[in-house]
C-alpha cells in the first residue's frame, strides 16, 4: 500500500498597521504613510506522523512574549503542540515595532494594533490548517550573487567596522548567495505557494523613510504572484545578519522595487528545476536553549531586548519543522551568513533551510571570529563565545526531528565545526 499523501494548507492576511505606529529598525520613528501594505502568510503541513504550521509576517522581529501566547492560542485551536508552530518575521526595517508587544505600551493606537495583529496571525494559521488538501512538497535552489554584500570591513589599522553600502561589489567578506525555494504543487499541476528563503537584510529603505513597507520583500511577492508563478508567495530571511543589499539604507522606492524584482527573476528562473522532496514523514520539535547573557547594552538598543543586562537569563529555543528530506531550521536571532553554510553541511537532511528570527529575537548570532573582531554584529550578541553553544542546540534539534520523521535513531552528528571552510556546494 502506498503511503498517504501529505496535505498542505495556505492562507494570507493583511497586517498593515495604522499610520502613526512606531517603525522598528534604526532609531524608532513614527510612521507617516503607507508605502506598501504588509502581509502575513501561513503554510500548514500534515502527514501520518505529525503536522506543523509556519507563519511569516512583514514585521522586523517577534519576541517570545508575543510568540509564546500566539503558539499556545494556535495549539488550542488546532490540537498541534506549541512547538509545531513557527512564527518568523521577514525583518523589514519599515514595519511596526512589535518586539515589546504586551509589555511596553506606547499608545492606545499601538495597543489596539497589537491586539489586532495577534488575532490576525492566529486566524491566518487556523485558516491554513483548516484548508489542508493533498499536494506535493517541491524544492530547488538558485543564487543571487549580485544582490547582497558583507557589510563588515577591516580598516587599515586592523580594526573592524561596518560599511552599509557596496554598490560596486568591493567587499570581500563571505556572503552566501543561495536562494532556497520550496513550494507546494497541487494535483492539477499548479503551484499553490512558494517559500523564498534568502540571506539579505530587508534594508533598502533607510531611517529617512517614514513609510510603512515590507521593503524589497513586498515587491518580490508582488512580482511572482502577478506573473502567476504561484498563488501565494512567502519569504523567510536566512543567514543575513552581516549581509545588506548592495544599494541600501536610502529613500528611493524605485531602488527597493528593483531589488525585489531582481530577486523574483532569479526565483522565476529556478522554477523549472523544482523537484519533489523525498519522503512523507512530518515532524516538529523545539530544542530548549538557556544561557546567561554576557553583554551589557546601553541606549536605544535596550528597548529591543528585554534581556539586555549582563547575567540576565535567556530562555529560548531552536526549532525545526520537517517534511520528508526537507527541514526548516529556526534560530531565535539574527544569524550571520557563515552559519547557513555550516548548518547545511552538518544537517542529516538533504535540504536544510535556515530561518532566522524564529519565535524570538534574542539579538545577533555571530561566529566566534566576528566576536573577536568586534563591530556592530559583535556588540549585539548576547553570548560570547557563541559557536559551541549554538551548534550544540542546532545539532540536537536536527537529530531529534530527523529521528521523529524517520522513526529511527540517527547516528551521532559530526563533531567538528566547519565554519572555517570555503563556500558549500548548492544542493
Amino acid at each position: 500500500m502506498k503511503p498517504a499523501k501529505n496535505t498542505f494548507g495556505v492562507a494570507a492576511a493583511d497586517i498593515t498597521p495604522p499610520v502613526g505606529v512606531t517603525l522598528m529598525g534604526y532609531d524608532p520613528r513614527p510612521s507617516e504613510s503607507i508605502g506598501h501594505p504588509l502581509r502575513a502568510e501561513a503554510l500548514a503541513c500534515a502527514g501520518e506522523t505529525g503536522g506543523w504550521i509556519l507563519i511569516s509576517a512583514d514585521v522586523c522581529a517577534f519576541a517570545s512574549r508575543l510568540t509564546c501566547r500566539l503558539r499556545e492560542d494556535i495549539a488550542r485551536d488546532t490540537g498541534l503542540p506549541p512547538a509545531a508552530v513557527m512564527l518568523t518575521a521577514t525583518h523589514t526595517h519599515s514595519g511596526p515595532h512589535v518586539t515589546d508587544a504586551f509589555w511596553c505600551e506606547r499608545s492606545e493606537l499601538e495597543s489596539a494594533y497589537f491586539r489586532t495583529l495577534r488575532d490576525r496571525l492566529r486566524d491566518v494559521a487556523n485558516r491554513a490548517w483548516n484548508a489542508r488538501s493533498p499536494g506535493t512538497l517541491v524544492h530547488t535552489q538558485t543564487a543571487a550573487p549580485e544582490l547582497g554584500c558583507n557589510r563588515r570591513v577591516q580598516n587599515a589599522d586592523g580594526t573592524w567596522s561596518n560599511e552599509w553600502n557596496d554598490p560596486s561589489g568591493r567587499h570581500t567578506g563571505y556572503c552566501d548567495p543561495a536562494v532556497d525555494v520550496a513550494g507546494v504543487r497541487r494535483e492539477d499541476g499548479t503551484v499553490d505557494v512558494l517559500l523564498v528563503n534568502f540571506g539579505c537584510h530587508p534594508v533598502c529603505f533607510g531611517p529617512q523613510s517614514r513609510a510603512i513597507s515590507g521593503d524589497y520583500v513586498s515587491y518580490l511577492k508582488d512580482d511572482l504572484e502577478a506573473r502567476g508563478d504561484a498563488r501565494t508567495v512567502m519569504f523567510t530571511v536566512s543567514g543575513h545578519a552581516n549581509i545588506d543589499p548592495r544599494d541600501c539604507v536610502q529613500g528611493d522606492p524605485r531602488v527597493v522595487q528593483e531589488m525585489g524584482e531582481m530577486l523574483a527573476s532569479h526565483v522565476r528562473g529556478s522554477l523549472s528545476s523544482l523537484v519533489p522532496v523525498d519522503g512523507t514523514g512530518v515532524a516538529a520539535i523545539e530544542e530548549p536553549w538557556q544561557f546567561d547573557t554576557t553583554w551589557t547594552l546601553e541606549g536605544r538598543v535596550r528597548i529591543y531586548f528585554p534581556h539586555a543586562d549582563r547575567g540576565c537569563r535567556v530562555n529560548t529555543g531552536v526549532s525545526a519543522l520537517a517534511a520528508g528530506s526537507l527541514v526548516l531550521l529556526g534560530l531565535p536571532g539574527e544569524t550571520v551568513s557563515e552559519y547557513r553554510r555550516c548548518f547545511r553541511r552538518r544537517s542529516p537532511f538533504a535540504h536544510t533551510i535556515l530561518v532566522s528570527l524564529a519565535n524570538d529575537f534574542i539579538g545577533y548570532l555571530p561566529t566566534d571570529a566576528i566576536l573577536k573582531q568586534g563591530a556592530y554584529e559583535a556588540a549585539l550578541s548576547p553570548l560570547n563565545p557563541m559557536e559551541d553553544a549554538l551548534t550544540a542546540r542546532v545539532d540536537a534539534a536536527l537529530k531529534r526531528v530527523h529521528t521523529a520523521v524517520h522513526r529511527e535513531p540517527l547516528a551521532d552528528m559530526p563533531s567538528e565545526n566547519r565554519l572555517a571552510e570555503g563556500p558549500s556546494d548548492m544542493h
